[in-house]
């Protein structure tokens, strides 16, 4: 769930006051269209009030920046749905602003490092998209790269961000498992493209341990393969390879899951029957797949990340770190275990 911000100049804050959407007012103060002008004025009259927006007089000297700004995005995967999703919604808002957006994807760990010298980043962006926030980065790194960054995909303190809580989201799905009377319940991810596992999956991890463990049964039996188009494939094969099946299966997104079905299906493994399955992200395949899944608005963030930088353009950045909300969507992918 979108926690509660009690800060004066928190987005939440003014979205409570207006009663609108955090979405809503990030809209309405960085000038992208879809809201009515009575809103946006009222929401603009808030924000002042709770000091959140920079006057009027330097937002007019800077109108002009959101059409001249030059905004970076550096993807490490876009094939993977919910950073191509992420990065469409990025297209949705800067569009139609004028502002030129610039796609660096799938870098090496050198790579990117190269490019976020501060030196080779500030000649060539206004503005810097992290999606998501790099696992071997700190928080300091990214203060130093010489320009505004926000980061689409993950929740960053201190930074302006907008993602999911990744912990909450492997809470929803282990519970939602354990509530199907499942007692043996395995976690499967997959690693990024350089091998390590990302912030993403780490965090899902710790979610479905802490449920497991507040329900008394055992976290420990985890799977992990490389990043891959047969990843779910290898990851149902470890697990046939065993003495036994678990009752269920949480991957930690919706590719790996339909991957991990379709081999227990030619494996003769009756889903939900024999095995049930969950999944992460609500994407197009979750839906051909009849998969339960956690749904993430990853278009959304996107959106969010987008009117994040046209105010860094506009000479007011943003710090705050926003939290969407997460939602089980129940298929047929899950069910009560079968006796075996």
């Amino acid at each position: 769930m979108e926690p509660e911000d009690t800060s004066p100049v928190g987005m939440a804050g003014i979205a409570a006051a207006a009663g609108v959407s955090v979405s809503t007012v990030s809209r309405a103060l960085s000038g992208v269209p879809g809201v009515s002008t009575a809103k946006r004025a009222e929401i603009r009259r808030i924000a002042r009030a709770q000091g959140y927006l920079a006057d009027d007089v330097g937002r007019e000297q800077n109108r002009d920046a959101r059409t001249a700004g030059r905004i970076t995005a550096v993807i490490p995967e876009p094939d993977r749905w919910v950073f191509g999703s992420i990065l469409a919604g990025l297209h949705d808002v800067l569009t139609p602003t004028g502002a030129t957006l610039t796609v660096y994807q799938g870098l090496s760990g050198r790579e990117r490092a190269k490019l976020f010298e501060a030196t080779a980043l500030s000649r060539s962006s206004d503005v810097v998209v992290l999606v998501p926030m790099p696992h071997r980065m700190p928080v300091p790194d990214v203060r130093r790269l010489g320009v505004p960054v926000v980061v689409a995909g993950s929740v960053v303190e201190g930074v302006a961000s907008v993602g999911i809580d990744d912990v909450v989201v492997g809470q929803q799905a282990t519970n939602s498992l354990i509530n199907g009377g499942c007692t043996s319940i395995v976690y499967a991810s997959s690693t990024d493209h350089e091998g390590t596992p990302g912030n993403a999956s780490r965090r899902r991890a710790e979610g479905f341990e802490s449920r497991m463990q507040r329900a008394g049964l055992d976290p420990s039996w985890q799977v992990q393969v490389p990043f891959g188009p047969t990843a779910g494939q290898v990851a149902a094969e470890q697990l046939l390879a065993g003495e036994r099946l678990p009752d269920a299966v949480f991957a930690s997104s919706d590719d790996l899951a339909s991957g991990m079905m379709s081999a227990f299906r030619k494996a003769g493994v009756r889903i939900p029957e024999d095995l049930s399955i969950i999944g992460v992200d609500d994407s197009p395949i979750a839906s051909l797949m009849h998969l339960t899944t956690i749904a993430q608005p990853a278009r959304q963030q996107g959106h969010l990340a987008a009117s994040m930088a046209l105010r860094a353009l506009q000479g007011d950045p943003p710090s705050e770190a926003v939290t969407l909300e997460t939602r089980l969507v129940i298929r047929e992918s899950t069910g009560h275990p079968t006796a075996r």
